[in-house]
């Protein structure tokens, strides 16, 4: 029997990262509703011992079960379609390039690997990447789909359709009166947990990668609690009353999933100089420097004045809460 093949890198209840969180979203919005019969290929072992959990009525196979099956079902699709791939090629996805209809963006490549360069840090956190790959894999796409707020470099090199990502606010909580920061992303280079250094503050992220920052930026973070990241976890820690000042403060944010919980949870954020830029905000920066002259200002306002802020920017960004039309966009591009 014909089929197409979504191809992926992760998904379900196993959720480290924004792009995770997307695909998560696109099997239980999009997957029902596809026309063609479908596949979901997750490319890596199945974690052992733990016990990974859907919410989509599409058949998933992982890499690790079957490779051999796994292979079969990419070389006999119908045609394929990348959620999320790996940064750097593979001989799967190469030699399936003639059935490769579409290719989803979650990050600029090249703009994540200059963050080192651009921030000033002597040494870059950051996963496997090859920025060539970016522009090969493409090429080779019939169409090409970035989830991002802003343009990057690939729009001036291919036809690009934007579709960001979308955002429920379902909490629309106010802000409190503490002056405690709350870091809860990743630590790769370009979300800058070194800004923390020094601050009273609590980060929610992967304890192997905060102390890779202790090793080798001889970052201290004596005033820093650390909460090993776990997703189940996520709503309980911006949900916490005792921080109301939130780390946003990434270079080249393509969407910011962490700085629309921000937003929702009461937790007013220092912003990087680039996100969503057109919008008038005080409270951004772009040194170290500047990120502790940022908490400075926040920690002298008032409740209300916290709240000012935020509910003028959070009213802003809930154009983003429409995952109807996120849904039907991806529909048209799947079922045409």
């Amino acid at each position: 029997m014909s089929y197409d093949v979504y191809y992926s890198t992760g998904g379900g209840s196993m959720v480290y990262g924004g792009s995770d969180v997307w695909v998560n979203n696109w099997l239980r919005e999009v997957s029902p509703k596809l026309d063609y019969p479908s596949k979901l290929l997750i490319h890596r072992r199945r974690p052992e011992g733990r016990n990974i959990e859907f919410d989509s009525p599409i058949e998933i196979l992982w890499q690790g079960d079957d490779p051999q099956k796994f292979d079969k079902y990419m070389n006999e699709c119908r045609r394929l379609h990348i959620l999320h791939g790996y940064y750097t090629p593979h001989k799967l996805i190469t030699q399936n390039q003639d059935k490769l209809s579409s290719v989803v963006i979650h990050v600029s490549v090249e703009l994540s690997l200059k963050a080192g360069f651009q921030l000033n840090v002597p040494k870059l956190k950051h996963y496997s990447a090859n920025p060539q790959w970016e522009g090969q894999v493409t090429k080779m796409a019939d169409k090409v789909i970035w989830i991002g707020l802003d343009r990057i470099p690939l729009h001036d090199e291919v036809d690009v359709i934007d579709i960001p990502n979308y955002y429920e606010f379902q909490n629309n909580l106010q802000c409190n009166d503490s002056d405690v920061v709350g870091f809860a992303a990743r630590c790769e280079t370009r979300k800058s947990p070194h800004y923390l250094d020094g601050i009273k503050s609590m980060a929610f992220t992967d304890t192997k990668d905060w102390n890779w920052w202790r090793a080798h930026y001889k970052c201290m973070f004596e005033n820093t609690r650390l909460y090993q990241f776990n997703y189940k976890n996520i709503h309980r820690f911006y949900g916490r009353d005792d921080w109301g000042i939130s780390h946003s403060c990434h270079l080249n944010e393509p969407f910011g999933y962490s700085i629309f919980q921000a937003f929702d949870y009461g937790k007013l954020p220092i912003l990087q100089m680039d996100w969503l830029k057109d919008f008038e905000y005080p409270f951004r920066a772009f040194t170290k420097e500047q990120f502790k002259h940022q908490v400075d200002n926040i920690s002298e306002l008032s409740v209300k004045e916290r709240n000012d802020y935020l509910n003028g920017f959070r009213d802003y960004l809930r154009q983003y809460d429409n995952k109807q039309e996120w849904t039907d966009k991806y529909l048209e591009i799947y079922n045409s």
